[in-house]
């Protein structure tokens, strides 16, 4: 199979869209009106649409709700709730220290904003320059500040002064010479500069890095601030493609079907979960909160015939995510049906987010795969390579979530934290995967050098088939910090992991390509300049680990497998390289707890898989699960020289052929299942986008098959 080259790099489309950018927004002169409200009920239309809804869905604020007393002043012309709002806005000041001005601008500048707008007319001329001349100086200390802004693009402060800036404007056009600066400062340098060169570099395909607990505010923050720019002539959401590719971000980084953890969460919406997230065994962001349901609903009122729009509040039919009144009162509704018009793969280039689904339903299987490690951010995780693996409600594999959570360390040595690698199914080296970054720069598209890493994990091969997806990553520069340098781990060479998931089987192969290094013998290691503290030895004497987590212990059998309750099914690991590693008790094979005290919440059973005794070796995995009751997949491998083939077959899932070849570079390699024909798997990456219609992969339509997988 082939598949169409691309035209151009995804770091010239940044450029591109750069260009374009700053030339639309540099020109941008918002018609903002001399009256109030303007922010979001500037548009006459959509506040008719909520007094209308009020009629129906009246609200009652608590006392201290100070923006839902301004909403509901302002629909029901009430001015006893505007005077208590317009005081409120006209009494608040933010905190003097560092810290707590960031999270009260952060937090309450949106609302704020809002009661100033909406009970504009409950404030004297007095109160209003005070205003300006307070809320001006807020500006100049959120844009003076190191954190949050250039370079920090995909942070979450970075979207709340973004959001601030534009609020401000808007609300202050007429009472502040200044106002058109903080807009321009919003639109033009902001988003038409910062925020596409992220794009270009970490942001194509929507995923929002920062994670699925603070990550998710790059979404959310915007909307009342470019709803209201769109309301006077400029619409922020369509000068970037990252919103709307967002929207399957957040489709395919959910779970098909409500989940459990166990022990907590239960029969809840969830996410994928990645980098800090202190509320995922609460339920997360999706129940907790009202960000995506809000981002949902209002994508779904953009351009509502499309698909985009489907499917957009299909999600939210789907996961029930919680949404604001004013968000409600835009009357849409939607059928989780829309999500089966979607392919069952979705891939996004920019932070190498990879998810491949049996179906779009609550009893599928989903494979979730963190292939790179995306910039422009804070609450980063060393998770490159990681894999998760959901099936029918229950998690067959996860990361042990959390934000800085005490977990047991390598090797159940001392401890260390939820960032960590072993936090993850990561491939390890002297216990360590990708590389540090020091300061706060990294990582970058382009490495400088020196004492940074040699680069970023790059995925190499790439496949959306009817019947399995496909992906490899090389993760080798990503692994080295500059050779001879303080905070070098030197001890990979090459590290390539490939990930193949089959639908019909429900399995999910992984295998790992190592190549060890011997350069902690350099004489440099040995010196103090180096600051790590590991081994020196030889290639062959490197130790090399899988992880795996379950959620219960897992036990072995046969020799090659392990086995561990989850709910009312069983999570499975199948090793065939190397061969027979449970058969026998054995230093190279670690299963323990990885709780600590008071963070016991986070810790699962961590399996620890070694490899020693050569320079060059692999690991061939397969992650699956069944029905308790059900029988287990059978998994053989035939070493045929220079290649494995691994057979996988299941009385009712039918069976599969693979074919995988042997070298330290990813190549070759095909499947077969059932009696039909040979697919090769993919030399490169095949691409995709998204257009109206939703994902579109390159190489021809996706057509749902009658038995639920696609067809071309």
């Amino acid at each position: 199979m082939s598949f169409r080259a691309r035209s151009f790099s995804w770091a010239r489309r940044g450029i591109l869209l750069a260009a374009l950018w700053a030339g639309s927004a540099a020109a941008v002169q918002l018609q903002v009106p001399a009256t109030h409200p303007r922010l979001f009920y500037g548009d006459a239309a959509r506040l008719q649409q909520a007094r209308t809804y009020y009629g129906t869905h009246a609200f009652t604020p608590a006392a201290d709700d100070y923006a839902g007393l301004a909403l509901r002043g302002l629909l029901t012309g009430s001015a006893a709730d505007c005077t208590t709002a317009a005081h409120h806005v006209r009494d608040w000041q933010a905190s003097n220290g560092d810290g707590g001005f960031r999270d009260d601008v952060r937090g309450e500048g949106e609302d704020l904003m809002l009661e100033f707008d909406w009970c504009h007319d409950r404030l004297t001329a007095a109160e209003i320059q005070t205003l300006v001349t307070r809320w001006n100086g807020y500006m100049d200390r959120e844009l003076a500040d190191t954190l949050g802004n250039t370079g920090k693009e995909a942070n979450n402060y970075w979207a709340g002064r973004t959001r601030n800036l534009l609020l401000w404007g808007i609300a202050s056009t007429g009472e502040n010479p200044r106002a058109q600066e903080f807009i321009d400062d919003a639109l033009e340098q902001r988003m038409g500069v910062d925020f596409t060169r992220w794009y270009g570099d970490f942001g194509v395909g929507g995923v929002f890095p920062e994670g699925d607990d603070y990550g998710v505010v790059s979404l959310s923050y915007p909307l009342i601030a470019f709803a209201s720019a769109a309301d006077f002539g400029y619409d922020p959401f369509a000068q970037t493609p990252y919103y709307t590719e967002a929207i399957y971000a957040l489709a395919y980084g959910s779970t098909p079907g409500p989940s459990t953890i166990d022990g907590e969460a239960a029969n809840e919406a969830s996410f994928f979960p990645f980098n800090d997230d202190e509320h995922f065994y609460e339920g997360g962001a999706i129940n907790l909160r009202d960000y995506l349901g809000d981002f949902a609903t209002w994508f779904g009122t953009r351009n509502p015939a499309s698909g985009n729009a489907h499917h957009a509040l299909a999600w939210r039919a789907a996961t029930g995510a919680g949404r604001r009144w004013m968000f409600d009162a835009l009357g849409t509704t939607g059928s989780v049906a829309d999500l089966a018009s979607m392919p069952l793969d979705y891939y996004a280039k920019g932070a190498e987010v990879f998810d491949a689904r049996t179906s779009h339903t609550g009893d599928a299987t989903q494979v979730h795969l963190q292939l790179g490690t995306p910039g422009g951010i804070e609450h980063r995780h060393l998770d490159g390579g990681s894999f998760q693996l959901w099936r029918k409600g229950r998690w067959m594999t996860r990361e042990s979530t959390g934000y800085a959570d005490a977990l047991a360390g390598f090797m159940d040595h001392g401890t260390t934290d939820s960032t960590d690698p072993v936090a993850h199914n990561a491939l390890l080296f002297e216990g360590r995967s990708t590389g540090i970054w020091i300061g706060s720069t990294g990582p970058l598209p382009v490495s400088p050098g020196g004492d940074q890493p040699r680069g970023l994990p790059h995925v190499v091969r790439l496949q959306h088939a009817p019947q399995f997806a496909f992906a490899a990553v090389d993760l080798s520069d990503a692994y080295r910090n500059g050779l001879d340098t303080r905070v070098d781990w030197p001890y990979a060479e090459i590290a390539i992991r490939e990930f193949l998931f089959i639908r019909p089987l429900q399995a999910l192969v992984v295998l790992d390509r190592m190549r060890a290094s011997s350069d902690s013998q350099r004489p440099f290691y040995a010196s103090g300049q180096w600051l790590e503290d590991g081994p020196h030895e030889a290639a062959a004497a490197v130790r090399r680990t899988f992880v795996m987590h379950f959620e219960r212990a897992p036990t072995a059998s046969g020799g090659n497998r392990m086995t561990a309750p989850a709910g009312t099914q069983t999570a499975e690991l199948i090793t065939l390289v190397p061969a027979s590693p449970y058969a026998v008790a054995s230093p190279s094979v670690r299963v323990f707890n990885e709780d600590q005290p008071g963070d016991a919440q986070a810790g699962q059973y961590r399996l620890e898989l070694d490899s020693i005794g050569s320079a060059e070796s692999y690991f061939l995995n397969v992650v699956t699960g069944h029905d308790d009751g059900e029988q287990p997949i059978d998994a053989q491998l035939q070493d045929e020289g220079d290649h494995w083939q691994v057979t996988l077959s299941h009385p009712g899932r039918g069976t599969a052929t693979i074919v995988l070849a042997k070298g330290m570079q990813s190549s070759g390699g095909s499947v077969r299942i059932g009696d039909g024909e040979t697919t090769p798997l993919a030399a490169g990456v095949q691409g995709m986008h998204v257009d109206t219609t939703g994902p579109v992969w390159d190489g021809g339509g996706d057509v749902i098959f009658a038995y639920g997988f696609e067809a071309r």
